[in-house]
Protein backbone atom coordinates (compact mmCIF):
# COMPACT_ATOMS: atom_id res chain seq x y z
CA UNK A 1 0.00 0.00 0.00
CA UNK A 2 1.20 3.55 -0.68
CA UNK A 3 2.07 5.77 2.24
CA UNK A 4 -0.98 7.69 3.52
CA UNK A 5 -1.10 11.42 2.86
CA UNK A 6 -2.47 14.21 5.07
CA UNK A 7 -5.77 15.78 4.15
CA UNK A 8 -5.13 19.08 2.32
CA UNK A 9 -6.75 22.11 3.86
CA UNK A 10 -9.31 24.04 1.86
CA UNK A 11 -8.92 27.80 2.19
CA UNK A 12 -11.39 30.26 0.67
CA UNK A 13 -10.44 33.93 0.25
CA UNK A 14 -13.16 36.39 -0.71
CA UNK A 15 -13.22 40.12 -1.26
CA UNK A 16 -12.92 42.99 -3.69
CA UNK A 17 -9.83 43.98 -5.66
CA UNK A 18 -7.66 44.14 -2.52
CA UNK A 19 -7.53 40.34 -2.65
CA UNK A 20 -6.39 39.79 -6.22
CA UNK A 21 -4.91 43.04 -7.53
CA UNK A 22 -1.29 44.04 -7.01
CA UNK A 23 -0.19 47.64 -6.64
CA UNK A 24 2.42 46.93 -9.33
CA UNK A 25 0.89 44.67 -11.97
CA UNK A 26 2.69 42.99 -14.85
CA UNK A 27 5.68 41.76 -12.88
CA UNK A 28 7.38 38.34 -12.86
CA UNK A 29 5.50 35.10 -12.06
CA UNK A 30 6.96 35.23 -8.55
CA UNK A 31 4.75 38.26 -7.78
CA UNK A 32 1.98 36.45 -5.93
CA UNK A 33 -1.19 37.82 -4.44
CA UNK A 34 -1.53 36.98 -0.77
CA UNK A 35 -3.92 34.01 -1.38
CA UNK A 36 -1.28 32.28 -3.50
CA UNK A 37 1.42 33.37 -1.05
CA UNK A 38 -0.54 31.56 1.70
CA UNK A 39 -0.55 28.39 -0.39
CA UNK A 40 3.16 28.63 -1.14
CA UNK A 41 4.08 29.23 2.51
CA UNK A 42 1.98 26.31 3.72
CA UNK A 43 3.56 23.95 1.22
CA UNK A 44 7.00 25.11 2.35
CA UNK A 45 5.93 24.25 5.89
CA UNK A 46 4.87 20.77 4.76
CA UNK A 47 1.17 21.56 5.08
CA UNK A 48 -0.72 20.79 1.85
CA UNK A 49 -3.50 23.25 1.06
CA UNK A 50 -5.81 24.26 -1.73
CA UNK A 51 -6.47 28.01 -1.78
CA UNK A 52 -9.40 29.33 -3.78
CA UNK A 53 -9.66 33.11 -4.27
CA UNK A 54 -12.98 34.60 -5.39
CA UNK A 55 -12.41 38.29 -5.99
CA UNK A 56 -14.37 40.86 -8.01
CA UNK A 57 -13.40 44.53 -8.18
CA UNK A 58 -15.69 46.74 -6.09
CA UNK A 59 -17.61 43.80 -4.66
CA UNK A 60 -19.77 44.78 -1.71
CA UNK A 61 -20.31 42.81 1.44
CA UNK A 62 -23.99 42.31 0.73
CA UNK A 63 -23.04 40.44 -2.46
CA UNK A 64 -20.93 38.04 -0.39
CA UNK A 65 -23.90 37.46 1.92
CA UNK A 66 -26.09 36.71 -1.10
CA UNK A 67 -23.67 34.25 -2.68
CA UNK A 68 -22.42 32.36 0.38
CA UNK A 69 -24.43 29.20 -0.38
CA UNK A 70 -23.21 28.94 -3.97
CA UNK A 71 -19.58 29.63 -3.08
CA UNK A 72 -19.17 27.81 0.23
CA UNK A 73 -21.51 24.86 0.72
CA UNK A 74 -20.07 22.59 -1.97
CA UNK A 75 -16.47 23.63 -1.33
CA UNK A 76 -16.82 23.31 2.48
CA UNK A 77 -13.71 25.36 3.34
CA UNK A 78 -11.63 24.78 6.48
CA UNK A 79 -10.49 28.41 6.52
CA UNK A 80 -12.45 31.45 5.29
CA UNK A 81 -10.75 34.85 4.81
CA UNK A 82 -13.12 37.77 4.23
CA UNK A 83 -11.69 41.08 2.99
CA UNK A 84 -14.78 43.28 2.93
CA UNK A 85 -15.93 46.78 3.81
CA UNK A 86 -13.27 48.52 1.72
CA UNK A 87 -15.47 49.46 -1.20
CA UNK A 88 -18.17 50.79 1.11
CA UNK A 89 -15.69 53.41 2.39
CA UNK A 90 -14.59 54.75 -1.01
CA UNK A 91 -17.42 56.99 -2.23
CA UNK A 92 -19.40 59.49 -0.24
CA UNK A 93 -22.44 59.36 -2.52
CA UNK A 94 -21.62 58.19 -6.07
CA UNK A 95 -23.50 54.93 -6.79
CA UNK A 96 -21.68 51.67 -7.40
CA UNK A 97 -23.35 50.98 -10.76
CA UNK A 98 -21.98 54.24 -12.17
CA UNK A 99 -18.51 53.66 -10.76
CA UNK A 100 -18.40 50.14 -12.21
CA UNK A 101 -19.74 51.35 -15.55
CA UNK A 102 -17.16 54.14 -15.79
CA UNK A 103 -14.20 51.97 -14.72
CA UNK A 104 -15.17 48.57 -16.08
CA UNK A 105 -12.40 46.17 -17.07
CA UNK A 106 -14.71 44.56 -19.65
CA UNK A 107 -14.92 47.14 -22.42
CA UNK A 108 -15.68 45.92 -25.97
CA UNK A 109 -13.08 47.07 -28.54
CA UNK A 110 -15.62 48.89 -30.69
CA UNK A 111 -15.33 52.35 -32.20
CA UNK A 112 -18.71 53.49 -30.88
CA UNK A 113 -17.82 52.24 -27.39
CA UNK A 114 -14.49 54.07 -27.42
CA UNK A 115 -16.12 57.31 -28.55
CA UNK A 116 -18.85 57.01 -25.91
CA UNK A 117 -16.36 56.44 -23.12
CA UNK A 118 -13.86 59.08 -24.25
CA UNK A 119 -16.30 61.84 -25.19
CA UNK A 120 -19.16 61.34 -22.73
CA UNK A 121 -18.73 58.80 -19.93
CA UNK A 122 -15.21 59.67 -18.78
CA UNK A 123 -15.76 63.48 -18.69
CA UNK A 124 -19.06 63.06 -16.82
CA UNK A 125 -17.51 60.66 -14.33
CA UNK A 126 -14.53 62.95 -13.68
CA UNK A 127 -16.85 65.93 -13.14
CA UNK A 128 -18.98 63.99 -10.65
CA UNK A 129 -15.87 62.64 -8.87
CA UNK A 130 -14.54 66.19 -8.44
CA UNK A 131 -17.89 67.34 -7.06
CA UNK A 132 -17.87 64.44 -4.65
CA UNK A 133 -14.31 65.25 -3.52
CA UNK A 134 -15.38 68.84 -2.78
CA UNK A 135 -18.40 67.67 -0.85
CA UNK A 136 -16.23 65.20 1.04
CA UNK A 137 -14.15 68.08 2.42
CA UNK A 138 -17.20 70.09 3.51
CA UNK A 139 -19.57 67.45 4.87
CA UNK A 140 -19.19 64.97 7.69
CA UNK A 141 -17.24 62.17 5.98
CA UNK A 142 -19.07 59.54 8.03
CA UNK A 143 -22.53 61.00 7.51
CA UNK A 144 -23.78 57.72 6.03
CA UNK A 145 -23.54 55.92 9.35
CA UNK A 146 -25.66 52.97 8.28
CA UNK A 147 -22.93 51.66 5.97
CA UNK A 148 -20.61 50.18 8.65
CA UNK A 149 -23.57 48.69 10.50
CA UNK A 150 -24.88 47.04 7.33
CA UNK A 151 -21.41 45.69 6.49
CA UNK A 152 -21.14 44.20 9.97
CA UNK A 153 -24.63 42.70 9.70
CA UNK A 154 -23.78 41.08 6.35
CA UNK A 155 -20.45 39.76 7.65
CA UNK A 156 -22.17 38.33 10.70
CA UNK A 157 -24.66 36.58 8.44
CA UNK A 158 -21.84 35.03 6.40
CA UNK A 159 -19.96 33.97 9.53
CA UNK A 160 -23.04 32.38 11.09
CA UNK A 161 -23.58 30.38 7.90
CA UNK A 162 -19.94 29.26 7.78
CA UNK A 163 -20.25 27.87 11.30
CA UNK A 164 -22.84 25.45 9.96
CA UNK A 165 -20.19 23.99 7.65
CA UNK A 166 -17.95 22.54 10.34
CA UNK A 167 -16.80 25.63 12.27
CA UNK A 168 -13.96 26.75 9.97
CA UNK A 169 -11.33 29.27 10.99
CA UNK A 170 -12.57 32.71 9.87
CA UNK A 171 -10.56 35.90 9.41
CA UNK A 172 -11.91 39.42 8.97
CA UNK A 173 -9.38 41.91 7.61
CA UNK A 174 -8.32 45.27 8.94
CA UNK A 175 -8.52 47.83 6.12
CA UNK A 176 -5.68 50.19 5.24
CA UNK A 177 -6.12 53.91 4.62
CA UNK A 178 -5.53 55.15 1.05
CA UNK A 179 -2.06 56.38 0.16
CA UNK A 180 -1.38 59.94 -0.98
CA UNK A 181 -2.37 59.31 -4.60
CA UNK A 182 -6.05 58.94 -3.68
CA UNK A 183 -6.32 61.17 -0.63
CA UNK A 184 -7.33 64.19 -2.75
CA UNK A 185 -9.94 62.19 -4.66
CA UNK A 186 -11.47 60.66 -1.53
CA UNK A 187 -10.73 63.11 1.31
CA UNK A 188 -13.06 61.42 3.80
CA UNK A 189 -12.14 57.83 3.03
CA UNK A 190 -9.52 57.55 5.80
CA UNK A 191 -12.09 58.50 8.44
CA UNK A 192 -14.64 56.10 6.96
CA UNK A 193 -12.07 53.30 7.05
CA UNK A 194 -11.35 54.01 10.73
CA UNK A 195 -15.06 53.70 11.54
CA UNK A 196 -15.38 50.54 9.42
CA UNK A 197 -12.38 48.91 11.12
CA UNK A 198 -13.73 49.69 14.58
CA UNK A 199 -17.14 48.27 13.62
CA UNK A 200 -15.73 45.04 12.18
CA UNK A 201 -13.34 44.53 15.11
CA UNK A 202 -16.26 45.06 17.50
CA UNK A 203 -18.17 42.39 15.57
CA UNK A 204 -15.35 39.89 16.14
CA UNK A 205 -15.31 40.67 19.88
CA UNK A 206 -19.09 40.37 20.04
CA UNK A 207 -19.10 36.96 18.31
CA UNK A 208 -16.48 35.85 20.81
CA UNK A 209 -15.37 32.62 19.13
CA UNK A 210 -11.69 31.57 19.09
CA UNK A 211 -12.02 30.51 15.45
CA UNK A 212 -13.33 33.95 14.34
CA UNK A 213 -10.41 36.38 14.28
CA UNK A 214 -9.51 39.94 13.30
CA UNK A 215 -6.36 40.14 11.18
CA UNK A 216 -4.33 43.33 11.71
CA UNK A 217 -2.66 44.40 8.48
CA UNK A 218 -1.35 47.72 9.85
CA UNK A 219 1.16 45.87 12.02
CA UNK A 220 2.65 44.23 8.93
CA UNK A 221 2.75 47.56 7.08
CA UNK A 222 4.62 49.01 10.06
CA UNK A 223 7.01 46.06 10.22
CA UNK A 224 7.79 45.59 6.53
CA UNK A 225 7.21 49.07 5.04
CA UNK A 226 8.05 51.27 8.05
CA UNK A 227 4.43 52.34 8.09
CA UNK A 228 4.81 54.03 4.69
CA UNK A 229 1.61 53.56 2.68
CA UNK A 230 3.35 54.74 -0.49
CA UNK A 231 5.59 51.68 -0.21
CA UNK A 232 2.95 49.24 1.01
CA UNK A 233 0.30 50.32 -1.54
CA UNK A 234 2.18 51.90 -4.47
CA UNK A 235 -0.93 52.56 -6.57
CA UNK A 236 -2.75 54.12 -3.63
CA UNK A 237 -5.09 51.23 -2.82
CA UNK A 238 -3.56 47.81 -3.50
CA UNK A 239 -0.69 46.06 -1.76
CA UNK A 240 2.71 45.77 -3.40
CA UNK A 241 3.85 42.26 -4.38
CA UNK A 242 6.21 42.33 -1.40
CA UNK A 243 3.42 43.21 1.04
CA UNK A 244 1.15 40.57 -0.51
CA UNK A 245 3.89 38.04 0.20
CA UNK A 246 4.35 39.13 3.81
CA UNK A 247 0.59 39.12 4.44
CA UNK A 248 0.35 35.62 2.98
CA UNK A 249 3.26 34.37 5.10
CA UNK A 250 1.77 35.82 8.30
CA UNK A 251 -1.60 34.24 7.61
CA UNK A 252 0.04 30.92 6.72
CA UNK A 253 1.84 30.81 10.06
CA UNK A 254 -1.41 31.32 11.98
CA UNK A 255 -3.31 28.84 9.81
CA UNK A 256 -0.55 26.24 10.17
CA UNK A 257 -0.63 26.61 13.95
CA UNK A 258 -4.42 26.23 13.98
CA UNK A 259 -4.29 23.20 11.67
CA UNK A 260 -1.78 21.56 13.98
CA UNK A 261 -4.50 21.47 16.64
CA UNK A 262 -7.04 19.80 14.33
CA UNK A 263 -6.86 16.00 14.31
CA UNK A 264 -8.34 15.77 10.81
CA UNK A 265 -5.12 17.17 9.31
CA UNK A 266 -2.83 14.65 11.03
CA UNK A 267 -0.98 12.22 8.79
CA UNK A 268 -2.92 8.93 9.06
CA UNK A 269 -1.03 5.97 10.47
CA UNK A 270 -0.24 3.37 7.83
CA UNK A 271 -1.85 0.06 8.66
CA UNK A 272 0.28 -3.00 8.01
CA UNK A 273 -0.66 -6.65 7.94
CA UNK A 274 1.77 -9.41 8.86
CA UNK A 275 1.39 -13.11 8.08
CA UNK A 276 -0.89 -14.82 10.54
CA UNK A 277 -2.09 -11.56 12.06
CA UNK A 278 -5.50 -10.11 11.39
CA UNK A 279 -5.53 -6.62 9.97
CA UNK A 280 -7.15 -3.87 12.09
CA UNK A 281 -10.06 -3.79 9.67
CA UNK A 282 -10.80 -7.50 10.17
CA UNK A 283 -9.98 -7.76 13.86
CA UNK A 284 -12.96 -8.43 16.07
Amino acid sequence: MPNPLPLPMRILVKGASTVGWLGEMGGPPSDLGFPRAIEAALYRAGRPAEVRALTVASERTKTAARRWEREMVGYSPDVVILVYGHYETVHLFLPRWLERHANSLNVPPRKWSTLYRDRLLHPVWMFLARMQARADTRLDSTIRRSRPRLVAADLEKVINHTQELGSPLVYLFELIRPAKRYQSWFPGMAERIDVMNATVEDLVHRIGKPNVRYFRVSELVEQYANGDLEVATPDGFHFSPYMHGKIGEALAREIDEWAGQQQMFDVPVKRTRTRGTASPENAS
